[in-house]
């Protein structure tokens, strides 16, 4: 899990019952979660974590396991791709509201890209622990969260599909 000592660009900003208003406000605020109930949320924030991100901080290594989801509260990711001899290609922004991180917390295997901070930015991460916790305690919550992953997922897979057809 990216920590406050992994790098002097993130600070973790709270997490758990402590925290649990500001991170309520925090999911709130992207409509990501819409489709989830009140309780839901209220169970949902206990188990992220909260943290400020520097431009630079990088929040996912290509290649390495990070174990992790990141959803996006407020600044900007960009998504980089190493293309070989040291150079990355930029895939994609990634603008507040969104989550990245899933497929890697579900399979285990080590991130496909490199998500770095372009602007100061606020994110909410759930540990594959966590997301394990959560699942075990909360077994309809976890199920509607696995759910809410997979079809994320599955609309990446979709919109890569579409534009693979371009290349082809």
């Amino acid at each position: 899990m990216v920590t406050q000592n992994t790098s002097p660009l993130l600070d973790e900003l709270g997490f758990g019952e402590q925290f649990k208003d500001e991170i309520i406000e925090m999911l709130d605020s992207t409509q990501m979660y819409s489709d989830f109930s009140g309780d839901d949320i209220n169970m949902f924030a206990e188990y992220l974590h909260a943290y400020s991100a520097k431009e630079g901080a990088v929040i996912y290594q290509e290649g390495e396991r990070a174990g992790h989801v990141c959803i996006l509260v407020k600044g900007r990711l960009k998504v980089l791709k190493s293309v070989g001899f040291g150079e990355d290609k930029k895939l994609v922004d990634v603008r507040p509201g969104k989550s990245i991180g899933e497929m890697s917390i579900i399979d285990g295997m080590p991130n496909s890209a490199t998500v770095m901070v372009s602007t100061t930015s606020t994110l909410l991460l759930l540990t594959k622990n966590n997301l394990q916790k959560v699942t075990l305690e909360h077994p309809a919550l976890g199920v509607k969260l696995l759910w809410h992953f997979a079809s994320l997922l599955s609309q990446r897979l979709r919109q890569t599909s579409g534009k693979l057809i371009d290349y082809l």
